[in-house]
C-alpha cells in the first residue's frame, strides 16, 4: 500500500460490495466446475447406442415378430415423441421468456440502485451490489434452464428406453398386421 491509498477512508458498503463480488466469484468458478462435470455427451451418446444395440441383439437384428414391423407400435411411439418434443418446447421457451425478463428489468434496477448515491463510492457500491443481484439472477435463471433441459433429457431417455423394449416385444402374427 502507498502512502495515498494508506489514507484513503473506503467506504463500508464499498468495502462489502467488493467482498460479495469476492464471495460470489469464488462460488461461482466452483459452480461452473460442477455443471461442466454433470455435461457428458459422450458418455450419453455411447449409453443411447448400447441401449439400441442391446434391443438389437435381443431381437437377433431382426425385426421379423416384433413390433418394429407393427405400424401402430410405431404410429405409438412417434406420438409419443412428438408430445415430448412439444412439451419440451414449451419448457425452453419459459426459460427464454425468463431470461428476456431479467434482461429488460437488469438496467432499470441498476439505475434505481444508484439513485441516493451521494459520493462515488457510494455511487460504485451501489452499482456493484445493483449489478451482482442482476448476475445472481441470470445465474438462477441459467440453474432453472439446466434443470429443464435435464428433466427433457430424462423424458427422451425414458421414452427411448420404452420405445426400444415395446418394439423388441414378440408380436403375433396378427398384431403386425392389423392397421
Amino acid at each position: 500500500m502507498d502512502a495515498i491509498t494508506a489514507d484513503a477512508a473506503i467506504d463500508p458498503k464499498l468495502s462489502e460490495a467488493l467482498k460479495r463480488w469476492n464471495d460470489y466469484a469464488n462460488e461461482s468458478a466452483q459452480n461452473v466446475q460442477v455443471l461442466f462435470e454433470a455435461i457428458t455427451p459422450v458418455k450419453d451418446t455411447l449409453q443411447i447406442a448400447q441401449q439400441i444395440t442391446d434391443s438389437l441383439q435381443r431381437t437377433h437384428w431382426t425385426p421379423t415378430g416384433t413390433n418394429w414391423v407393427n405400424p401402430s407400435a410405431l404410429l405409438t411411439a412417434y406420438q409419443e415423441l412428438a408430445e415430448i418434443q412439444l412439451a419440451a418446447l414449451e419448457k425452453e421457451s419459459d426459460c427464454y421468456i425468463r431470461f428476456l425478463t431479467t434482461t429488460l428489468g437488469s438496467g432499470k434496477q441498476i439505475t434505481e440502485a444508484m439513485q441516493g448515491a451521494s459520493s462515488p463510492q457510494q455511487f460504485l457500491a451501489s452499482y456493484l451490489d445493483a449489478s451482482l443481484n442482476v448476475v445472481q439472477q441470470y445465474q438462477d435463471d441459467a440453474s432453472k434452464q439446466a434443470s429443464t433441459l435435464s428433466q427433457i433429457q430424462s423424458a427422451y431417455s425414458a421414452w427411448l428406453q420404452k420405445t426400444l423394449e415395446s418394439l423388441s416385444a414378440k408380436t403375433s402374427p396378427e398384431d403386425a398386421t392389423a392397421p
